[in-house]
Formats: structure tokens, C-alpha cells, sequence
């Protein structure tokens, strides 16, 4: 297979003053899992999920902070308490009314504790079934789960994008209103139950609010928060979730939508813009509480391959370049193409992961680091070349480079960019490369030489042929070179 390199693009850093701080929250690159399929994540508190502890902890180690895990999703809308099951959850539930398509026991529980020590949980009730069922258990879980979090609550959630419930779990005319007054009858109720299980908990309570499906949605957030006033005093982060498309939309492409910078941008600029219209009616933080490749579980060929892994890293660095999003939570389905491994049998590290274990890398102590994009040369296709810078204290200690043009293994050649960076003259730096053979395989993918495979119980093991912290130096100008490949992105860190 023939390669070819072609002219060099120089990326220019942004001058910052020492003293301005990050705003981001630690742990940016963390998790979302869909309720039902927790305990196949994690396990329990005695019986650990050893191959996602693994996985996890290596996220841990990149970032250099524990994880916030938020468990929730459709499922738990949908989720009915049953105190006779035997097992974590179940597919239905006996004498339960309608709306009750799923069912957890009271072993669900033991699954929070299960993830590496250190780690944080929101946990995400029921409001969509607004019948007995699902009144009964609310009463019947906060008990259970405020036991099982104490020591590691990071916040509550009421509900599950509530935009969603037009036409389906609600009528065709369900308002901000309605919605704003269910919730916070619903929290009234969760307050009431709280202070009696969990007395400790109940003067420090923090809401993930109100969890809408996305900017567009037809529930308004800064209409929320208006018509709520003072009900929304306990919400402290504002969340709205993030799909790039739909698994079966049409037009939907590896390149054109995932693998491509100006989508990045177009898709997270609608959340930046969304954010500064809500700031004036709450000062809560705002975060991608669920985000993903592709809504519905993600598609085959494109959720799943290298190329996913890549938009992955893009889009956690550039939402991290705005200094508005504060954190994201990508989310996790057993047996989805876009999870970022397959928890149960058959167990497998799958490329999103590697996106994640690079981006994290290079944002590792987000809370302390300010994060930028880099002026990309004339010569740049802002499509498919991205650049960013990682600044602590003002100084630039940090640099990505992705080429996302997509390469597909088999192919005649395989292009690559030479990207050329400002820095201090003759300063040295340590190459991190994310890589696969092309855009479009699921095996023999890398980060920094190392593989995380099932094989090895997700714990990294050295891949030959691949190279690990190449190194580069600076030449007497402050100009430092790194060449990536087409389909290919470097994390490149100050020695």
C-alpha cells in the first residue's frame, strides 16, 4: 500500500493570559449507561464487572479523576418498580399498569459501587408513567437508592426527555407547563421520601435538569425554567442531550456526519447558542447529560468503527474548546453499535472506546486546563483537519491534531498531513497516536502502541509494529512537526 504526504499545515496557538481559569468540570469524557442494562455493566458491589472496571479505570488514569457515571436513559421512564424480583430487572411486570415495559428489583441496587472506587452516579427516576405503577415507585426506590449512593451521589434526575413524551406517553398537546408541573410534584414527592430514608442527603439535594432529547426540542429549556421559578432552585446542571443524526436517517454518512469537523462544530455551536439563552433564567452549569454518535442505538458500519473512535475524540475536544459545556456523558447500551464495549459475553473493546481513552488523555485535569482551537493555515480543509491546544496557566502544554479524511483498509494509498505547530523554540514532546489500518475496521486499533481488548480483560497490552510515545523536538523557531495519517489523530504532550 502506497503513502503519501502532503504539503505541511501550520496550526497556530492562541495567546491566553496566565490566570484564567478552566470553568470545566473534571472527568469531561464520562459516561451515560441506559438504566435496564446497568447491573450488566457493572455488576455488583461483590461480584464486579472486572472487564468495565478495567476499561473504566483506565479512563481514570488518562484523566487523572474518577468518572461520573449517570444511569438513566428511556429505560428508566419506563422502569417499574417489583419487590418480588429475584433478579436486577426484568422485561415485565406483573400487575403493574400500563406503561410498565420494564421492571427492577431491589438487587438492582447493588450495581452502585460496583464501577471503580471514587466514582460518582446520578441516578434517574421515573416521571413518564404517570400512573399508580409509576408512583408507587418512587416511593418504593428513593429508599433504596439514596442508601446505595450515599458517599457517592454526584445528583438526581426526574425524568427522561420529556419532549419525547408528546404523542406518545403524552397527548399531542402536552406544554411546558404540564411537564413543569409534574415534575415538580414529582420532586415534592422525592424530597418527602428522602428526608425520611436518607436524612443526610436531604439538605444537600442536586438536580440533572430537565434531560430534553436537544436544542430543538419542543419543550424550550429557557421557557422551563421561566415557567418554574423557584421550583428549579435545587437544579444545578442544566442538561440537554446530543445525537450527531439517526441510525437509519438518510444521508447519514461516516464522513459527511461523523468524521467531518464542520458538523462537530454545527452540532455542538446549536448547544452554545442554546446555553446563552438559558443563562439568563438559571446559573446552573450546562452538560451534555447523553450524547452519542447516532440516535437509536447507533448503525452498523458507522457507530462502530474506527471512524466513530475519531469523531469521539473531535467532538469531545471541540465541545471542550467552548468552555460552555462542562462535561459530557456518552452513553452506553448492551449491545448497541456505538457502546464503547460489549459489558457481557461476548465481551469486547470496541473502537469508540479508544476515541474516548485519547480524548481523555489529552484532557486530562480538564478542570484545570483551558482548551482552544488552533488557526489552521490557508491551506487547511476546515471539513477534515482539526487542531487543538490544551493550556495550562496560560502556557500550551498540550496538542491534538486529527486528519479525518477517511481512509478505508484495502485501499491504493493512504494519504497523511504533515501538521507544523508554534510552540517554545526547542522544546521537546511525547507523540500519543491513535490509530487503526483504516476508518472502517473494528480490530486492530491502538492508542499510544496499546490495545485494550477482551483478551487481556481490557488492561493495555503493548501491540508490536505500533509505536509508543514517539518523540519530536522543536526546532531554534518554536516549529515542531508531527505527520499524521489520513484517518489518524496524535495526541502530542510537553516533555
Amino acid at each position: 500500500m502506497a503513502k503519501y504526504t502532503a504539503a505541511a499545515l501550520l496550526m497556530l496557538p492562541t495567546a491566553l493570559a496566565a490566570s484564567q481559569a478552566s470553568g470545566l468540570f473534571s472527568s469531561y469524557v464520562s459516561l451515560s449507561i441506559e438504566l435496564i442494562g446497568f447491573p450488566q455493566w457493572a455488576g455488583t458491589r461483590d461480584s464486579r464487572n472486572e472487564f468495565s472496571n478495567n476499561l473504566i479505570d483506565n479512563l481514570v488514569k488518562a484523566q487523572g479523576s474518577p468518572l461520573v457515571v449517570r444511569v438513566g436513559g428511556n429505560s428508566a421512564d419506563r422502569a417499574i418498580f417489583d419487590a418480588s424480583l429475584t433478579t436486577p430487572t426484568a422485561s415485565s411486570c406483573k400487575n403493574a399498569d400500563p406503561g410498565a415495559w420494564q421492571c427492577i428489583g431491589t438487587s438492582f441496587f447493588d450495581s452502585y459501587g460496583a464501577f471503580p472506587e471514587g466514582t460518582r452516579y446520578s441516578h434517574n427516576f421515573n416521571l413518564a408513567t404517570w400512573n399508580s405503577s409509576g408512583f408507587n415507585t418512587l416511593e418504593a426506590t428513593v429508599p433504596l437508592a439514596c442508601k446505595a449512593l450515599r458517599g457517592q451521589l454526584e445528583y438526581f434526575e426526574v425524568g427522561n426527555e420529556p419532549d419525547l413524551y408528546i404523542g406518545s406517553r403524552r397527548t399531542q398537546d402536552y406544554s411546558v407547563a404540564q411537564y413543569v408541573s409534574e415534575w415538580s410534584n414529582t420532586t415534592a414527592r422525592f424530597e418527602e421520601y428522602l428526608h425520611e430514608a436518607c436524612p443526610d442527603l436531604a439538605g444537600n439535594i442536586k438536580y440533572m435538569f430537565p434531560s430534553v432529547s436537544s436544542p430543538g426540542s419542543r419543550l424550550r429549556v429557557p421557557d422551563i425554567f421561566n415557567v418554574a421559578g423557584n421550583a428549579a432552585k435545587r437544579v444545578t446542571q442544566v442538561s440537554v442531550h446530543n445525537y450527531m443524526g439517526g441510525a437509519t436517517q438518510p444521508g447519514v454518512t461516516l464522513q459527511a456526519t461523523l468524521m467531518n469537523h464542520t458538523a462537530v462544530v454545527s452540532s455542538i455551536g446549536k448547544h452554545v447558542a442554546y446555553a446563552k439563552s438559558i443563562a439568563e433564567y438559571t446559573p446552573a452549569d450546562y452538560v451534555i447529560g447523553e450524547h452519542n454518535s447516532l440516535y437509536g442505538g447507533g448503525a452498523a458500519g458507522l457507530s462502530d468503527v474506527f471512524g466513530a473512535a475519531l469523531w469521539g475524540m473531535e467532538f469531545s475536544l471541540y465541545a471542550a474548546s467552548t468552555g460552555v459545556i462542562k462535561r459530557l456523558h456518552f452513553h452506553q447500551s448492551v449491545g448497541s453499535p456505538y457502546a464503547a464495549w460489549s459489558p457481557v459475553a461476548p465481551v469486547q473493546t470496541k473502537p469508540p472506546y479508544y476515541g474516548k481513552l485519547a480524548a481523555g488523555t489529552f484532557l486530562a485535569g480538564s478542570d484545570k486546563i483551558q482548551v482552544k482551537t488552533l488557526s489552521l493555515g490557508s491551506d487547511a480543509d476546515k471539513d477534515v483537519d482539526s487542531g487543538y491546544g490544551a493550556y495550562i496557566n496560560g502556557e500550551l502544554r498540550r496538542v491534538a491534531a486529527l486528519n479525518l479524511r477517511e481512509f478505508d483498509s484495502g485501499s491504493q494509498s493512504r494519504g497523511s498531513k504533515k501538521y507544523t505547530v508554534k510552540v517554545s523554540p526547542r522544546s521537546s514532546w511525547v507523540v500519543k497516536r491513535l490509530t487503526a489500518p483504516g476508518a472502517r475496521d473494528q480490530t486492530n486499533i491502538t492508542f499510544n502502541g496499546f490495545a485494550y481488548d477482551a483478551a487481556s480483560n481490557g488492561k493495555p497490552v503493548k501491540v508490536a509494529g505500533r509505536t509508543t510515545d514517539e518523540r519530536v523536538k522543536a526546532d531554534g523557531k518554536g516549529n515542531v512537526s508531527v505527520t499524521v495519517a489520513d484517518s489518524e489523530a496524535v495526541v502530542m504532550i510537553r516533555a
